[in-house]
């Protein structure tokens, strides 16, 4: 076994190592274009495992995670513009005073972020999970929709359906990549620990894994969060990717 994980960390540190050398090069010989997707092709990369966890890892059918990478994006978007630009961004009601001063760096911007998205999932999955099935799917998907109708009324705290423009271009393929190697590490520590074994068999059995005393809802909500965490940092990378954002992105 001692053996068995020497091996899988040797060749992990050595695929890690082939990747960094070959974004190295693209960065140093791709035009900005090719840069931008390979950017861009990361965030998707992490939208999609903090969506495995959820739907393929924990077997629970959510249709919410548009919801998280918004709540990360505005939060991200909200942190890292300059108080005097906020106020000529707003042109429909002026920023609200809880938010009107608030700046910091990208990286606390996107922790933020993906704190506020795991919140945000705490908050719609504690009722939302005591549903199963169809039912589930069809709440968290309304979920979503309640926030996106928020975030286009909430004027003073959103703009509005103008939305968000000039953000600072921070996303690169450093940023999202990294992004990217935290959350498969994250996800793949966790589905190897006994709490990810727990996950596997409420996905398999759910009545099955609370006989055997898994408590199936403590445990599915805390992936919903986990989930909802991620899903918020690939919204932050997303919107200063695209420097712009909006409730019809």
């Amino acid at each position: 076994m001692k053996s068995k994980a020497k091996r899988d960390l040797g060749l992990t540190i050595l695929f890690l190592i082939v990747v960094i050398i070959l974004l190295a090069i693209a960065d140093a010989k791709f035009d900005s274009y090719k840069k931008q997707i390979l950017s861009l092709m990361a965030i998707y990369g992490i939208m999609a495992v903090s969506l495995n966890l959820v739907n393929g890892i924990t077997g629970v059918f959510s249709l919410g995670h548009a919801g998280f990478i918004l709540l990360g994006a505005y939060t991200s978007a909200l942190l890292t513009i300059p108080p005097d630009q906020k106020a000529m961004i707003f042109i429909i009601a002026p920023p609200s005073p809880l938010i009107a001063n608030l700046h910091t760096d990208f990286l606390t911007a996107t922790i933020i972020a993906g704190l506020v998205a795991a919140f945000g999932a705490f908050i719609i999955g504690f009722p939302v999970l005591r549903l199963s099935g169809d039912y589930l799917a069809i709440a968290s998907l309304g979920f979503s929709e309640v926030l996106r109708i928020l975030a286009l009324n909430l004027q003073s705290v959103t703009n509005g359906s103008l939305g968000l423009k000039g953000l600072p271009n921070y996303t690169n393929i450093w940023w999202s990549w990294g992004w990217l190697f935290v959350t498969i590490v994250f996800i793949v520590s966790l589905v190897k620990s006994s709490y990810g074994r727990a996950l596997l068999a409420i996905r398999d059995n759910s009545i099955a894994a609370e006989a055997m005393g898994i408590n199936v809802f403590k445990h599915t909500l805390l992936s919903f969060v986990i989930s909802g965490f991620f899903a918020g940092i690939s919204g932050a990378l997303y919107a200063h990717w695209l420097t712009t954002i909006d409730p019809r992105i």
